[in-house]
């Protein structure tokens, strides 16, 4: 009588590799784009952190609080990408001076960025948790092509939506 081996034979072995194989070739383009999606979705929200973060100190500590781009300083460009700054900003100019109180600065994502669609490059939150008078669009950007927006209203709320035809990085 002969023993039962254990394992498995070549040909079973290759059957399981092939049907492996295909099922991750259909499953590849899927998950590459739910990576893709989360990227963006992380991206969304720590903005929109960061701006709630501003809008509420500015409420909280009764003062003017300032958001720009920048590593030590804000730059003018209305294209915001690796780091944001916010800060105290005593003077009103949007820019951070020698003597303000910086409260927060953040890393953005090395792949996004976000186009501000107003000529300065800063966003203000007063006192009263309103906006300067700067309501805009900010658009989500990833190899010059609009992902998201997030809209800011004059009271200083945001809200986010798919990118319009005519947003633009």
């Amino acid at each position: 009588m002969k023993t039962p081996t254990l394992g498995f034979t070549v040909v079973e072995l290759l059957c399981s590799l092939t049907i492996l194989m295909i099922i991750s070739a259909v499953a590849a383009p899927s998950l590459v784009r739910m990576l893709e999606h989360n990227q963006q979705t992380q991206s969304t929200n720590q903005f929109l952190s960061l701006l709630h973060f501003a809008r509420s100190n500015a409420v909280y500590a009764r003062r003017l609080t300032t958001i720009c781009s920048g590593q030590a300083d804000c730059s003018d460009s209305t294209q915001w990408a690796d780091s944001l700054i916010v800060f105290s900003d005593s003077n009103a100019n949007g820019q951070l001076d020698a003597g303000e109180h910086i409260l927060r600065i953040e890393n953005l994502a090395d792949a996004h960025s976000w186009q501000w669609n107003r000529r300065n490059g800063y966003l203000q939150f007063e006192p009263d948790g309103t906006t300067r008078a700067q309501n805009g669009t900010f658009t989500l950007c990833k190899d010059g092509v609009p992902l998201r927006q997030v809209v800011v209203s004059l009271s200083g709320r945001t809200r986010t939506q798919p990118p319009t035809n005519r947003a633009s990085c």
